[in-house]
């Protein structure tokens, strides 16, 4: 007869005895009850059994070495060994959380080099300036330092990551957003490689806004309307933006861009209609609207001379440093003149003006290098140059109103409507010789001993006034739509869209939203308005998340030549987008803690420097 094997019913579970540590195994055998368990503070062993005969017969291995403690002397060990314990134990504690700090602040650093579009070396160079400094300030923290990895491909795969966190977050964004517009501008990079920039704007439904890059898209072939247009398409796709929900699309204006049948605006709207009729709203960029303006002024010839003075003493390196040292001597406030450069004629505004300010020193000057200066002798000349030292200030003036981000386009409308109104005083005060506007023309009349009159010029504002009444349609369409979202309570509802019509009238009679709206105006004001006016709000989302110009994607370019220059022009196409990325971000900031919880924490393996 085979014998059955005992149930486990029948074993007995050590937890069943309630077998408990007693005090005074502390120290008579130097162990411990630590989280339930028994733990030998000689050797760091722990009792797998709670009972005296374990407890004894382990101490048995120490016995012939710590029998010789007694008394005092037995409690002093007793608690060394406890000390030694917990200083062990917050040593175990301490490392991970070192290592997550320099891993923290791997990031944070690579944050910065791409911002500052720095090299990814550079991150070698700074790890080299804070151990240098922990020697000096703080050695004892010296190994912390040591332990932040910034090797260049450390910082490349960091920057990487920040990247991708950046587009996740935009990816988890989308849906909440109401409208979006996007702002499409190509450029080529120092390798000959065309670099199209998409960025979006969009409001949400708790009407936040985002104006963050979309993606920086290499163009390897052409760069046709059709080519710009499945690029931007496929992106569009790729984000899950729906062309429903496409507001207004900014471009520069090229033909590629805006081409009555084959530009990429025109390909898009089409693509828009397939299913739903969905009309968005197309605009040139309303900086670049402002240079052309200005080329009706038609003053080369006071543009032409100024260009090759400034050039002739700029470029020369001998030229450059004697007109410095005359203009010390003479102790003028200025140290030279800067470049004129063309292709932003804008920027004449500040050539002209220095030129004008430095005129008798540069007459002086080119006198001495036996250069013509006819020209600075010329009064007919001089009352241009003048004039143009006026009008420039103004137009760049109006420039840098329309420049920055996070810009609502109503604001950018009500910059170029008050410029238009400024150009009718100007018109008017010079047919009545009235110079208060026009400083650089008022000193010239003071200096000059003849009478000399400025009504020819009120010509040009007229032309320039007419250049720009008919360069700005864009925006003459959107005038009634403009003029609901900024004054809602005084606008006639018979002047609105019929489906916004009934609530706008209850928005008007409501006395704590107009309370409201003179108190936080627009755009702030449509986050307060009850969500039961869902044609209002969505109105107004609509309006918010539209561009006005490509300032962005400029900007971007700028960076894009600062990160992939001549020195650094083996920078991949992915890793200059997420450096862009990073470099650009805005309205979102990279979660550098989720990425650090998500690393498993390293520390750097490199030798110390």
């Amino acid at each position: 007869m085979s014998l059955s094997k005992p149930s486990g019913s029948n074993k007995r579970k050590i937890t069943d005895e309630h077998r408990q540590f007693q005090e005074n195994w502390e120290l008579q055998y130097f162990c411990s009850e630590i989280n339930n368990k028994i733990l030998c503070l000689i050797c760091k062993s722990v009792i797998s059994v709670p009972k005296l005969y374990n407890i004894k017969r382990h101490y048995e291995q120490h016995k012939s070495k710590y029998d010789q403690y007694e008394g005092l002397l037995r409690q002093e060990k007793l608690k060394e060994f406890i000390s030694g314990y917990k200083k062990q134990q917050i040593m175990f504690t301490k490392i991970p959380q070192e290592n997550e700090a320099a891993v923290k602040v791997s990031y944070v650093l690579s944050e910065l080099i791409a911002k500052h579009s720095k090299p990814f070396t550079e991150g070698d160079f700074i790890k080299t300036c804070l151990i240098k400094t922990a020697e000096i300030i703080c050695p004892g923290n010296l190994k912390a330092f040591q332990n932040i990895s910034l090797s260049r491909n450390t910082v490349a795969e960091r920057i990487t990551e920040l990247a991708c966190n950046l587009s996740n977050q935009i990816k988890i964004k989308i849906p909440t957003f109401e409208y979006f517009s996007i702002a499409c501008d190509e450029s080529t990079d120092i390798g000959g490689t065309a670099q199209l920039a998409v960025f979006f704007r969009a409001c949400d439904m708790e009407f936040n806004i985002f104006e963050e890059l979309l993606e920086i898209i290499p163009m390897l072939d052409t760069t046709t309307g059709e080519d710009v247009f499945v690029s931007v398409f496929e992106l569009l796709k790729k984000y899950d933006l729906p062309l429903e929900k496409l507001s207004s699309v900014a471009t520069d204006g090229a033909p590629s861009m805006t081409g009555k049948n084959k530009g990429f605006v025109e390909r898009l709207q089409k693509k828009a209609n397939e299913n739903v009729e969905h009309k968005f709203h197309r605009t040139h960029c309303i900086i670049h609207q402002e240079v052309l303006c200005t080329k009706v002024i038609n003053m080369a010839h006071v543009i032409r001379p100024v260009k090759q003075i400034v050039n002739f003493i700029r470029s020369r390196g001998l030229n450059q440093r004697q007109f410095s040292i005359f203009l010390n001597d003479l102790e003028s406030e200025y140290s030279g003149l800067p470049y004129f450069i063309e292709v932003r004629w804008l920027s004449c505004s500040t050539v002209l003006e220095r030129f004008w300010n430095l005129r008798d020193a540069i007459k002086i000057f080119l006198e001495s290098k036996e250069q013509d200066v006819s020209v600075l002798s010329d009064p007919m000349w001089l009352q241009d140059l003048f004039f143009m030292v006026d009008i420039t200030k103004h137009l760049s003036n109006l420039n840098l109103k329309l420049q920055g981000k996070n810009q609502i386009i109503t604001a950018i409308n009500d910059h170029v409507k008050a410029f238009k109104c400024k150009l009718d005083l100007f018109k008017t005060q010079l047919q009545n010789e009235d110079l208060t506007h026009f400083p650089a023309c008022m000193t010239y009349t003071k200096i000059n001993n003849e009478p000399i009159s400025y009504k020819k010029y009120s010509e040009k504002i007229i032309c320039l006034k007419t250049e720009f009444e008919n360069r700005f349609q864009d925006f003459h369409y959107l005038e009634n739509e403009f003029a609901l979202f900024t004054s809602p309570f005084s606008i006639n509802a018979v002047n609105v869209p019929t489906h916004i019509q009934m609530e706008l009238i209850e928005i008007q009679n409501d006395s704590n939203l107009k309370n409201k709206f003179n108190e936080v105006g627009v755009p702030d004001f449509y986050k307060f308005v009850p969500i039961q006016y869902v044609e209002t709000r969505r109105f107004s989302s609509k309006i918010i998340s539209m561009f006005s110009s490509t300032y962005q994607c400029e900007q971007l370019f700028s960076l894009m030549n600062s990160n992939k220059s001549p020195v650094r022009s083996r920078l991949t196409d992915t890793h200059l987008n997420a450096v862009l990325r990073v470099a650009s971000s805005n309205n979102i900031s990279p979660e550098i803690e989720k990425l650090v919880g998500e690393k498993r924490c390293q520390i750097s393996s490199k030798k110390n420097y």
